[in-house]
């Protein structure tokens, strides 16, 4: 079976729905869409292996390879897309429309058109000149919980050199990227009425020593590290949501705090 065209293969990867959100009544499957790829991926010669998501729910990673051994180059991108809201679209969003010499659709950007580029340009490749291997990696769940990304991550024979991932980025090539961490950090007191402090252990005092703690790593962080080529130059640690007690006359016995850092490519601490 021939390739489909460009535009077809773009049309044929918008008109298949794979949304993921938090919202379990407005998640879809992206079979219809691995399926797509994985057909013409094995029609330009590369061996796929459509791999289920823990858990199900009907998500799949899709990676296909052409070429033997380890090292080579993937290119890399997710399947699914946002939910959309209806009321914001000019435009069927799952029918691929062209206006004003641009393309419209959900996902054509971020990020299902990247494949059909790709798909395009190795079939216009010469097979015989390819001297290391090719992969295509597409994932699920990027949208929300990554699940897709973290699975394919075990995978013992995932081993590429160099590796694309065709996120949008302005046709401004970026070869780096922050990482991100976040965690809770729960102190656990001991609680009682607020007349007979001796008898208890106020968990937001405690917190209070770690909040201290961070500040000053927070700060470190910002002095020892740096790295030029972006905005923001160092790591940056938020305290972003913090909750404790449950009234004024109770001594706290549980306070949570959740955080997110990102750190710079390299960070060792």
């Amino acid at each position: 079976m021939p390739l489909p065209s460009f535009i077809s293969m773009y049309q044929q990867l918008i008109a298949a729905p794979s949304i993921s959100a938090i919202e379990d009544n407005l998640c879809m499957s992206n079979k219809n869409v691995i399926e797509l790829l994985a057909n013409w991926c094995e029609t330009l010669g590369f061996t796929c292996e459509i791999i289920e998501l823990e858990g199900g729910k009907g998500r799949f990673n899709l990676l296909a390879k052409r070429g033997e051994g380890d090292g080579g180059l993937m290119l890399a991108g997710h399947t699914d897309t946002v939910p959309f809201d209806d009321s914001r679209w000019n435009h069927n969003p799952f029918k691929l429309t062209e206006l004003d010499n641009k393309l419209y659709g959900l996902g054509s950007i971020d990020m299902k058109g990247f494949f059909a580029f790709v798909l395009h340009a190795i079939s216009e490749l010469d097979e015989k000149q390819q001297t290391q291997p090719i992969l295509i990696l597409a994932t699920a769940d990027e949208e929300t919980t990554m699940a897709g990304a973290q699975q394919i991550c075990k995978h013992p024979n995932l081993k590429p050199a160099r590796c694309i991932i065709g996120e949008p980025t302005d046709m401004t090539p970026v070869f780096m990227h922050k990482g991100h961490m976040s965690t809770a950090i729960r102190v656990v007191g001991r609680s009682g009425h607020s007349s007979d402090p001796e008898r208890g252990l106020n968990a937001i005092e405690v917190m209070h020593k770690v909040i201290t703690k961070l500040m000053f790593l927070k700060e470190q962080l910002k002095h020892k590290y740096s790295i030029n080529h972006f905005e923001i130059p160092y790591p940056t640690l938020n305290l972003g949501n913090i909750h404790g007690g449950d009234n004024a006359n109770r001594i706290c016995g549980c306070c949570e705090m959740h955080i997110d850092m990102r750190p710079l490519p390299n960070y060792k601490h």
